[in-house]
């Protein structure tokens, strides 16, 4: 169907799954890759990266992808590093099967797609997937703003492939549904421009070292004990305004530091 014949809403719709990336860090098997082409293709995301791959090769991964994942190979974007992955998305969510309480913020899949697909509405969104051996490490984590945990049995575990198919899925009955409910109840006021990445990044490595500086959080630790604030300014999702205005606050907060007892 051209693109002119499709209503406004579900256009919309497409437009918001189509700024959704997924990228793979460090997949061994090539099968994987493939077969999370396959999914990318089926579900309408925009895109497939990989980070590192052990295995590029191009019989296996076209096989599991399929006829339809094909166009989706041929885009693979090929990196060398996360944030290179990231370079060019405003918002990223990450996936982990790891449940301690240290993981900060873990959604489920159906509670993360209306969120995810509420970024995708101001610009390019990351889903980021560990190897299948390991998972992402808590670095890559705290790259990201929100965890996805898959429920799954506590003795069993989904392959990358299937993790990835579970969220595609979800990511499309979500904006189904957001079809649906946009139809009963259109939509009247836009959504202020959040910051990005690489602004909120600068923010939070500034006010973690203001609030070290000022004994707020331990040295010794900071990543660990600045999570909980990094937690709560990524749910809130500032503006450039607002993230200029807290860089004020952390400025400030340096200066008295190093001026106490003067």
């Amino acid at each position: 169907m051209p693109r002119a014949a499709i209503p406004v809403m579900l256009a919309a719709m497409l437009d918001r799954l189509a700024q959704l990336k997924i990228i793979l860090v460090r997949p061994r098997f090539p099968e994987n890759i493939g077969a999370a082409a396959r999914a990318v293709a089926n579900m309408g995301l925009g895109g497939l990266a990989v980070v590192s791959p052990e295995r590029l090769w191009p019989e296996p991964m076209a096989r599991l992808a399929s006829s339809c994942g094909v166009k989706v190979l041929a885009d693979l974007e090929v990196c060398q590093s996360l944030d290179q992955a990231l370079a060019d998305c405003t918002a990223a969510m990450a996936t982990t099967a790891r449940r301690g309480r240290d993981r900060g913020q873990l959604l489920t899949p159906r509670l993360a797609a209306p969120r995810l697909l509420q970024w995708a509405e101001q610009g390019r969104v990351g889903l980021v997937f560990g190897p299948e051996d390991r998972g992402l490490t808590t670095q890559e984590l705290d790259a990201c703003m929100i965890s996805v945990c898959i429920p799954t049995t506590v003795d069993s575990s989904l392959n990358l492939a299937q993790a990835v198919v579970v969220l595609a899925y979800e990511l499309r009955m979500a904006a189904l549904e957001a079809q649906a409910a946009q139809e009963a109840t259109p939509k009247i006021s836009a959504r202020r421009q959040p910051a990005g990445m690489d602004e909120m990044a600068a923010l939070h490595q500034h006010l973690k070292e203001a609030l070290a500086a000022m004994d707020v959080i331990l040295p010794d630790n900071p990543d660990h004990f600045y999570r909980p604030i990094k937690n709560v300014l990524e749910r809130a999702r500032p503006s450039s305004r607002e993230v200029r205005a807290l860089h004020g606050i952390a400025r400030q907060g340096l200066w008295l530091s190093r001026h106490r007892g003067k």
